[in-house]
């Protein structure tokens, strides 16, 4: 039986009113042509447009995110307050750029010295690599030159595009590196008075980086030793099984080869459609050929709708290992409100929170998820609730107060529950356990600011209602460091060592004690030192490292570790050597690790 791909990319969305012209500032209606700054003329108290030279574009915090980690580029000036930035004196001429919108500043994301690597905005914590001097080139333009490794901030290759991501690169001072700094309002003075532009109206909805915010990313401050988090007072974690299991959970997202050859315990496939085109397909005796885009007919017109799940699951259940009956686990991720998104028009992350305040299409996602439970039965699956969701609406404030038309969208199942976000995550929550009565319930943990705020995570766990689930989900990072390691995607540095997968840990264990419930961690990139850094044969060092720790990641309260990858390209359990499969057999037949 031909089954549809399984999994698929997270994409930035971006959306931009575009108005004014580059080189005039709008002023009260009026147009004036502003002056340029030069090196050595910098005034702290002024706001500042920053202008490519090679590109005409403006210096610009996309989609006016606010969050630790969004991408900065290019944009065509429009003069809005996410294109203005401030010198803050640091001190030996070296400066932070403080962004006018979100109050964040210009920074080399995890302490980079790569050539190509990623420039975001960060909370202000005056390190080094928020620091920059302007070195001059001619005409009155400069470069940004970064204090702790001296590279230049740069539109790489000079791309003209909008959205074109900033990086940066040794010092050349070509003209991508080279930036005017035009003065908001014309205003080369030291009183700080400043004219502000009218801008446009700024998006009350966030986005967040492509793919799921990896747990391994380094922090922005240079990292020295990271101490767990502070529970909440009294908590403390009582599940010491975990879907009738007392060891550890080994499983992952693989072909039925690869999952025949080791007793993996657990397999994961994600959901992830628009619900369904008509809701006659509920009930409906074969799928038409025009319902093919919907999940419950991946399968094609010759089964019933929800075959996929059913066929999954039967396949679980009769799983063998060395000619004996080995019954696995199904994990479900349930993520089709990124599709619910793209319905109402908006798409990733804006759309999301508005159509689930819409209750036409609200009733359609609910109505689609009983279905996925009903289809489900009594079988003893898993579910993994929407990732990256519930971190839109972390960023929007408490949970309590982003606006869902629970009530109205099922009346009959969630008509007690309130009208929210958190409303929500209950719905579906106990939605789960009424329809799917033997399916453990996980809410995804999207905590993008782990690093920096889990205090402030726990408390919107705890408001989401995440001890009503049965688990809590997180992924480690979508992609293989090898993969991420290349010029063209970004030169990251996704490695692990101790000091970054202790600190994992720490907040793992954080969280599952502020909630009460265990850890299980999805979609770990499977890459090995073995491989070559080519396609499906990328480097990485987190499967090596889980199976060396597993005593530790039990200590923080882990469940289950599954292993697959969250893009294309990627290495898989079936291009890995063995690996994983390998691992997972010494694992068993070591007697797995006890859950604590």
């Amino acid at each position: 039986m031909s089954l549809a791909p399984s999994h698929r990319k997270r994409r930035l969305y971006q959306r931009r009113s575009l108005w004014a012209a580059v080189g005039l500032a709008v002023l009260g209606g009026s147009v004036a042509v502003v002056s340029t700054a030069s090196a050595g003329t910098v005034d702290t108290n002024a706001w500042y447009t920053l202008v490519n030279r090679a590109t005409g574009e403006s210096l610009d915090a996309l989609d006016y995110a606010t969050y630790d980690g969004s991408p900065l580029g290019q944009w065509s000036r429009t003069g809005g307050t996410n294109q203005q930035w401030k010198f803050v004196d640091s001190g030996e001429g070296n400066y932070r750029l403080q962004n006018r919108n979100s109050g964040k500043v210009l920074d080399d994301y995890g302490w980079s010295d790569a050539e190509g690597a990623a420039l975001v905005q960060w909370r202000d914590l005056n390190g080094a690599n928020q620091q920059f001097h302007l070195e001059k080139s001619s005409d009155g333009y400069v470069r940004l030159i970064n204090r702790f490794n001296g590279k230049a901030v740069e539109v790489p290759g000079g791309s003209k595009t909008d959205g074109s991501h900033l990086a940066q690169y040794h010092d050349w001072n070509g003209p991508q590196q080279q930036w005017q700094l035009v003065p908001v309002g014309g205003n080369t003075g030291g009183s700080g008075s400043t004219a502000t532009p009218t801008t446009p109206t700024t998006p009350t909805t966030p986005t967040k980086p492509t793919g799921s915010a990896p747990a391994s990313q380094a922090p922005s401050t240079r990292p020295t030793s990271v101490p767990p988090a502070s529970p909440a007072p009294g908590s403390g974690s009582s599940a010491k099984t975990l879907m009738g299991s007392t060891t550890m959970l080994i499983g992952g997202a693989m072909d039925d080869s690869s999952a025949h050859a080791a007793p993996f315990d657990v397999r994961y496939n994600y959901v992830h459609s628009q619900p369904a085109p008509s809701s006659d397909a509920y009930t409906a005796a074969r799928c038409q050929d025009g319902w093919s885009g919907w999940w419950g007919c991946w399968t094609g017109s010759t089964t019933a709708p929800g075959t996929f799940v059913t066929y999954k699951d039967a396949n679980a259940a009769h799983e063998t290992y060395q000619g004996k009956s080995r019954p696995q686990k199904q994990l479900w991720t349930w993520y089709s409100l990124r599709d619910l998104g793209d319905a109402a028009g908006q798409g990733d992350g804006p759309g999301e929170v508005q159509a689930i305040n819409r209750a036409d299409l609200l009733t359609r996602y609910l109505n689609d998820y009983r279905f996925l439970l009903q289809k489900i039965g009594t079988s003893h699956d898993m579910i993994d609730l929407e990732p990256d969701f519930w971190g839109y609406v972390r960023s929007l404030g408490n949970p309590h107060q982003v606006a869902a038309q629970v009530k109205a969208a099922n009346p009959t199942d969630c008509g007690s529950q309130e009208n929210s976000a958190s409303g929500l995550a209950q719905c579906l929550i106990s939605m789960g356990h009424k329809y799917a009565p033997n399916t453990g319930i996980g809410l995804h943990l999207s905590c993008f600011d782990w690093q920096q705020n889990t205090p402030q995570c726990a408390k919107d766990y705890a408001d989401l209602g995440a001890s009503s689930a049965d688990f809590l989900v997180t992924d480690v990072t979508d992609r293989d460091a090898g993969w991420y390691a290349l010029p063209a995607h970004g030169s990251k540095n996704t490695y692990w060592n101790d000091q970054k997968g202790f600190a994992a840990l720490a907040f793992y264990k954080t969280m599952a004690e502020a909630v009460g419930k265990p850890v299980v961690l999805w979609q770990v990139p499977l890459g090995n030192m073995a491989q070559n850094n080519t396609p499906n044969h990328y480097k990485d060092d987190k499967v090596d490292w889980f199976f060396s720790h597993l005593d530790q990641a039990a200590n923080a309260h882990v469940g289950g570790i599954l292993f697959g990858a969250g893009w294309t390209e990627q290495t898989t359990p079936e291009t890995d050597g063995g690996n994983l499969i390998n691992k997972t057999i010494a694992y068993r037949n070591a007697g797995g690790t006890p859950l604590k």
